[in-house]
């Protein structure tokens, strides 16, 4: 009987030691692949690191920073070059390259499988008819801990297949405020404004060329693609014939991934769930979304 179900999260990988934190591992590798390394420290400004809380805060970027990229790169219409009008253009296209820095990261952390060593407590914990939602891409359960690849579904991808997801949430996308310099004199005063309304203004008082617009608004499209779909009806598919009495949570933050949570809470209303905790902050997250999913039979360890 399928009784049980694991919902895995990084906190699972590293327990492992692999390579799989967005500071420094995916940090590293994301700067690499920017023209501009910094490219994703102008990102935001709500935190002062945008590593602490990367997918979420991919829904927020600050676009009076991330303007910086196309400084030097102003269209030159007195050039018998298009590519000194269009290169503003061509900036958007070399940064903010999340999905081969995203490859690269899940690749390096599957290399590193063959030097991890099984832990007892999962090796405890784990039977050969449990069924597992996995978030990591990497694939530490089956091969570390040989659990058939028909019981582990990777909800968001998995390495070897061309389908990892990051981001942050659809339908939360949610940009600073652009702050617009009324005189465009550099003295203010400053008006707070929508970005793309900010653009469609500049252009419509002839304030603002075709390329600068476009550059823009290419930035724009980019950064709002950032997002996932949720995989529910991947996870329904999964789920068909389970009888889960208990659902155990191990290495998940519990910051975000909210609509599976809630499924399986509505889906599994009588199953117990216990949470692993891993430090004081996943302790919170999780007493949260206990109190906002209304999940009734918990125990937090």
């Amino acid at each position: 009987m399928n009784n049980r179900l694991f919902i895995i999260g990084n906190g699972f990988d590293l327990s492992h030691n692999l390579p799989t934190k967005f500071d420094p591992h995916f940090k590293e590798i994301a700067e690499k692949y920017e023209q501009i390394p910094y490219f994703w420290e102008l990102y935001q400004s709500q935190e002062v690191n945008i590593w602490s809380n990367f997918e979420n805060l991919l829904a927020k970027p600050n676009f009076n920073e991330l303007e910086q990229i196309f400084e030097g790169y102003q269209p030159n219409y007195l050039s018998n070059h298009e590519s000194d009008r269009d290169a503003i253009i061509t900036q958007v296209e070399l940064n903010g390259n999340l999905s081969p820095s995203l490859y690269e990261f899940s690749n390096q952390a599957e290399e590193e499988l063959n030097k991890v060593s099984l832990l007892s407590e999962n090796v405890e914990l784990f039977n050969n008819e449990d069924l597992f939602v996995n978030f990591n891409y990497t694939h530490t359960l089956e091969k570390v801990y040989g659990i058939r690849a028909d019981r582990v579904l990777h909800i968001h991808g998995e390495v070897g297949q061309d389908n990892l997801i990051l981001g942050y949430p659809k339908g939360n996308f949610s940009p600073e405020k652009y702050q617009y310099d009324v005189r465009q004199k550099g003295r203010g005063p400053y008006r707070e404004i929508d970005i793309r309304e900010h653009i469609e203004n500049m252009i419509k008082d002839d304030m603002m060329d075709y390329y600068t617009y476009t550059a823009f608004e290419s930035l724009i499209n980019k950064v709002e693609s950032f997002n996932k779909e949720p995989q529910l009806q991947l996870l329904e598919k999964f789920l068909i014939g389970a009888e889960v009495k208990e659902i155990i949570v191990k290495g998940h933050s519990c910051a975000i991934d909210f609509y599976y949570f809630n499924l399986l809470n509505e889906k599994f209303r009588y199953a117990n769930w216990l949470f692993y905790s891993f430090d004081k902050v996943t302790s919170n997250n999780i007493k949260e979304m206990i109190k906002n999913l209304k999940i009734k039979n918990y125990k937090i360890l």
